[in-house]
């Protein structure tokens, strides 16, 4: 039988912006959410004087807001700040806490620049390609010379995040600075990947047939696509296509045109929620 979980304090007017991971939450239950998924990226910030009068006012929480303000006082750590909250709130086992709790003991020793790296990649797996793209220009910028290992690293990513927005030009750059930076095996794989995806047959052969480290690496880049190409065939969405093009041909063909369409929306809305990010990271005055 499930466990049956009870909410906690009262729903927030006002939400509390988190600003490592860009979101708004609204209830107790909210904020433990947040912190379980997203551990690794929260430090000593957490310790809020903001966040406190928010679960004391808003969720009227007012015996926990007590008690972490006593752990601010006391310059307690991150992980007993947050430990506090999910235990007070019990939406979490004691092992799901003791995980995030460890988590966080863990990030202290991450230094800034591995901790931005891993904000941007935060923001790479929820698909805010464009922002992340900013981060990693700015933290490559920033990023001391002999920090190569990580240079070459956020190179990769970033080219992940260019090769998401299908941009492969700029994405093949970041994978070659990534291998040339620090001998990324990972990146040139994926650099070999974009070739193959981008250039015609003839021109790809011609690429790999040149140098015999390609040669091998486009081996296992073609066991990649066949896996991935079965693993699609498989997907709800592949077996959604082929119902709409079953519908074709047949005296529902009206069907087949609305269900395009509705298709081609989703993916026009996509785009566009991709260049308004865009625009709102090019002018940051106009939010």
């Amino acid at each position: 039988m499930n466990r049956v979980l009870m909410c906690i304090g009262e729903y927030a007017e006002t939400p509390y912006y988190i600003e490592k991971v860009y979101v708004n939450v609204y209830s107790a239950e909210e904020l433990c959410y947040v912190i379980y998924e997203n551990a690794f990226l929260l430090d000593k910030d957490i310790l809020d004087r903001k966040l406190t009068d928010w679960i004391d006012k808003q969720l009227k929480l007012h015996d926990l807001a007590r008690d972490l303000i006593v752990l601010i006082n006391q310059n307690a750590s991150a992980a007993a700040f947050a430990g506090t909250i999910l235990s007070y709130v019990g939406y979490y086992s004691k092992d799901e806490i003791s995980r995030v709790e460890s988590i966080l003991r863990m990030n202290v020793s991450m230094n800034v620049f591995e901790k931005w790296k891993a904000k941007a990649d935060f923001l790479v797996e929820n698909r805010h390609f464009v922002l992340a793209i900013s981060e990693y220009e700015k933290l490559l910028k920033s990023l001391p010379d002999n920090e190569t290992a990580l240079q070459a690293n956020i190179y990769n990513n970033l080219g992940i995040a260019y090769l998401k927005l299908y941009l492969f030009d700029s994405a093949e750059k970041c994978f070659m600075s990534s291998y040339e930076t620090d001998n990324n095996e990972e990146a040139y794989r994926n650099y070999l990947t974009v070739k193959r995806l981008s250039l015609s047959d003839d021109d790809y052969i011609r690429l790999i047939a040149e140098e015999e480290r390609a040669y091998k690496t486009s081996i296992l880049i073609e066991t990649d696509m066949d896996e991935a190409t079965k693993a699609f065939e498989l997907s709800d969405a592949a077996l959604e296509l082929k119902d709409i093009y079953a519908l074709k041909n047949t005296n529902e063909s009206s069907r087949y045109y609305e269900s395009l369409l509705k298709l081609t929306e989703e993916l026009k809305d996509d785009y566009r929620d991709i260049v308004l990010e865009a625009a709102k990271q090019d002018n940051p005055e106009e939010e």
